[in-house]
């Protein structure tokens, strides 16, 4: 029998699987469970993904194993209205994104965030440098299209609280469409809105107004959760989260939420939250910051291949730093960009800067649940988001480096292209093996 290994699951590599009501809760490999399909640059032929036969199941059964059924659906009326199998047609889907749409779609978001053209350009350099963005923009997942639909929503959200203090309809919407379509994103997208929501209001530059609006758009979301993603919620109280039921873990949330709700109207009751963000920008100014900063990131990348060490175990270390030198150029250039950031603001970086900041908390956050969750890559991917937001600022940092310094970078990004290509489709955690 063949194993498919991956970063999240081992599932069996059949080509038949048992209808989800015979299987145990959670045998799917959970909300993201799936193992991603590479395409163009890879051997199909030697590789195998679960991804069709559990959009087979869903359309069979009418629940969705998978972490997005709008992806699902979009597959279905696709295989309906061409008459060709799921196994092509995923590919085909895949395939499309990986080349137009997320490329159009990205530069189009740091076009309107950036409003230079040139800029939009480098950004994209430096993300595909790294394997972190290499991975998903080829993976045939709902994480696909899932990202740009956050980055879209994030964009509309952060515009409407500088403006006018509360989200409009276009952000409800692609909220809305961001949860049908990958459930992940959702979390990234609905984590980003309250932390910007949370500085305007300690800012007294928005209100609880706003937040009901958005408890609101969030408690629609969840409803047609119970309709939209029924397999998912059943393996996340079955199998993510140990040690715990999972009432009393989402109670506990909860009350973290509502301390959170109530330090918040403290700082905004007693104006403090203008000296809060001023005393935070002088902290982040300290000289020991960006070395902190770089160790953290350091440790980062060590633990993923501490948390994969016998997997890893047997690939040459100078191997693994062509892996992963596209991530760090890409952090070194961020550390650089923030720093100048600090010394003195740039108008047009604040939405990424805000990002950033808090998609590192939500990786630390996740990072700390780690003993109550079944799976311990959560913090890896919530990287793969904050790298869409980092790379702008990234750019300010090589833009500050000297003109032979920039050309040199330039340069670099090349080989560290191919390394993150050899990572992402070759990488050992996605190797096929013959178990007996």
């Amino acid at each position: 029998m063949r194993w498919v290994r991956c970063e999240i699951c081992i599932e069996p590599a059949h080509s038949t699987l048992d209808p989800p009501a015979a299987r145990a809760p959670g045998t799917d490999g959970g909300a993201d469970g799936l193992c991603a399909l590479r395409f163009g640059l890879s051997d199909l032929r030697n590789r195998r993904t679960e991804l069709p036969e559990n959009l087979r199941l869903a359309g069979w059964r009418g629940s969705w194993p998978i972490s997005g059924p709008g992806y699902a659906g979009l597959i279905f009326e696709l295989r309906d209205w061409t008459g060709l199998a799921t196994r092509p047609l995923v590919a085909a889907v895949a395939s499309l994104n990986s080349a137009f749409v997320l490329p159009l779609g990205l530069w189009l978001f740091y076009r309107a965030s950036l409003n230079d053209i040139r800029s939009a350009w480098w950004c994209l350099a430096f993300l595909f440098a790294g394997s972190y963005f290499l991975g998903p923009w080829l993976e045939g997942r709902p994480q696909q299209l899932g990202m740009l639909l956050a980055a879209a929503g994030a964009g509309l959200a952060y515009r409407d609280l500088r403006e006018r203090g509360t989200c409009g309809p276009a952000f409800f919407l692609v909220w809305v469409l961001c949860f049908g379509y990958h459930i992940l994103s959702f979390v990234v997208l609905t984590v980003l809105v309250f932390g910007f929501w949370a500085r305007r209001f300690i800012q007294n530059h928005s209100d609880y107004g706003a937040l009901a609006a958005l408890l609101l758009g969030l408690t629609l979301c969840l409803a047609l959760g119970g309709l939209w993603y029924p397999l998912v919620w059943l393996d996340i109280r079955s199998n993510h989260i140990l040690g715990a039921h999972a009432f009393v873990f989402f109670g506990q949330m909860m009350l973290a939420a509502a301390g959170i709700l109530l330090s918040l109207h403290g700082l905004r009751a007693y104006q403090i939250g203008q000296r809060l963000v001023g005393g935070l920008r002088a902290g982040l100014a300290l000289p020991l910051l960006p070395w902190l900063t770089a160790g953290l990131v350091g440790l980062a990348l060590f633990w993923q291949y501490a948390w994969l060490g016998p997997i890893y175990r047997t690939v040459n270390p100078f191997q693994l730093i062509w892996y992963q030198g596209g991530n760090i150029l890409l952090a070194v250039l961020f550390l650089t960009g923030f720093w100048r950031l600090i010394q003195k603001p740039v108008s047009n970086m604040d939405f990424f800067m805000e990002a950033c900041l808090i998609l590192m908390a939500l990786g630390t956050l996740f990072l700390l649940l780690t003993p109550w969750l079944r799976d311990h890559n959560w913090t890896l991917r919530i990287i793969t988001y904050w790298t869409w937001y980092a790379a702008p600022i990234a750019v300010l940092g090589w833009q500050g480096l000297p003109a032979g310094w920039r050309r040199s970078v330039l340069l670099l990004c090349v080989p560290l292209l191919v390394g993150g290509l050899h990572h992402t489709l070759y990488a050992p955690t996605w190797t096929c093996q013959l178990n007996g």
